[in-house]
């Protein structure tokens, strides 16, 4: 039994990961301490104590975005055991991945915090800004390996596209565009790059 005023054990990144859970899913405005306290089971106290403000918990929610998804995506982009273009697609396949066998239609986080906070806050801006650059590098990467011949200013903006496409696959993934679609146009963007 636990001692009456013992603060109740919890682990800080499982509680981080329901914080990210719902801000990715609802949004920053959709999402209320409500929604947080019955997600992880913390009264208002315990989570502002160990998170802080919901805008804290929202960057804090972001930054483990980014070293879980981001960081997962980018391992893929540099992984070495398959070919550069092969890894871009399967980089370019994740959104439409997500919604044919999971029925995910979160899109991408630092997408949707582009979209609903950067704008209007500067921790909000940095974060994903630090998340697309750490993806454009990647990917940069990956098109240098493919064809080390190219000048670096177009393998700069074979990066942009493959970014920008990505980001807009999560987009339309979210806003409901049907599959075929959405391989229609990482189709496009491969033919472009190769």
């Amino acid at each position: 039994m636990q001692q009456p005023g013992r603060p109740r054990q919890f682990d800080p990144d499982e509680m981080l990961s329901k914080i990210m859970q719902l801000f990715w899913e609802n949004g920053y405005e959709a999402t209320g301490l409500s929604d947080i306290i019955a997600a992880t089971g913390m009264g208002k106290a315990s989570l502002y104590s160990a998170f802080g403000n919901k805008q804290e918990m929202y960057l804090k929610a972001l930054a483990r975005y980014e070293a879980l998804v981001v960081q997962s995506a980018v391992k893929v982009l540099r992984a070495d055991t398959s070919a550069p273009l092969e890894r871009i697609e399967a980089f370019l396949s994740a959104p439409i991945i997500a919604v044919r066998d999971n029925d995910d239609r979160r899109g991408c986080f630092l997408c949707n915090a582009s979209a609903e906070r950067a704008s209007l806050d500067k921790e909000t801006d940095a974060l994903v800004q630090r998340g697309y650059v750490k993806l454009r590098t990647a990917i940069f990467d990956a098109l240098q390996a493919a064809d080390p011949t190219l000048d670096a200013a177009v393998i700069t903006r074979r990066a942009h596209l493959v970014l920008t496409v990505y980001s807009g696959l999560r987009v339309m993934a979210r806003s409901g565009l049907a599959i075929d679609d959405l391989a229609l146009a990482k189709t496009a963007v491969l033919d472009a790059i190769s």
